[in-house]
């Protein structure tokens, strides 16, 4: 019933989930996601507590565990991406993108929201704190597309970790980065035009067309791929 008022502590509740994970939004401006997904004068309390589960399933104010999908968390002091995908990590820095991303696999984090510090612990124990959380973003894989094949203008906003072989690391969005290790301590790094990813899956030579019509380059057996960005 419309009018049964111990429906209102579920909505509100649902609300404040979902406001508490993206707290930089103001109250309009997160009604103004909600129209934006359908809401509207006749939505319904069922329809619009769905909607309010969706999008908190989306950017959640809390995780105690990882999802089946990956998931993206942004962080403040010091500004980090900070991917996580079964039990692998990249990390990234949110004002030089130039840096090489760091790769490791973690055994625990702490519960993970807005707000809160990042402290993963990885399989060696050592303590690895990240930054306060500005946003958690579980991604949707199936969003993301199909790499064998992919043309530059139908990558949107995705990106990949592509870890080869030799040591080097590759992040492939719209430019391609690739950072390959000399010596103990030297980087060398180099961004690359692309327009069609020729060959990349585990096991096989990265193959690229490089942009402006040049031959097939290839960047080396890629050892392991992760999901950064949709």
């Amino acid at each position: 019933m419309h009018n049964d008022p111990t429906r209102i502590p579920t909505l509100l509740n649902a609300l404040r989930d979902t406001w508490e994970g993206q707290p930089d939004l103001s109250l309009s401006a997160l009604i103004g996601v909600l129209q934006n997904r359908g809401a509207s004068y006749g939505t319904t309390d069922e329809e619009l507590l769905g909607l309010l589960r969706e999008l908190e399933a989306e950017h959640p104010a809390l995780l105690r565990e990882l999802p089946e999908q990956p998931v993206l968390i942004s962080t403040e002091g010091p500004a980090h991406e900070v991917s996580m995908d079964g039990s692998t990590v990249v990390v990234r820095s949110s004002t030089n993108p130039d840096q090489m991303p760091s790769v490791w696999k973690y055994a625990a984090f702490r519960p993970v929201g807005p707000g809160r510090p990042l402290v993963v612990e990885d399989t060696e124990g050592f303590q690895h704190r990240l930054g306060v959380v500005s946003l958690v973003t579980v991604l949707d894989a199936q969003e993301a597309p199909d790499l064998a094949g992919l043309e530059r203008g139908d990558i949107g906003g995705a990106r990949w970790l592509v870890a080869l072989e030799d040591g080097a690391r590759a992040v492939l969005g719209q430019r391609l980065r690739v950072w390959r290790p000399e010596g103990r301590r030297a980087t060398a790094r180099e961004e690359m035009r692309w327009s069609r990813i020729l060959q990349c899956a585990v096991g096989e030579d990265m193959q690229i067309a490089p942009g402006g019509g040049a031959g097939p380059a290839s960047l080396g057996r890629v050892t392991q791929i992760v999901l950064l960005e949709v």
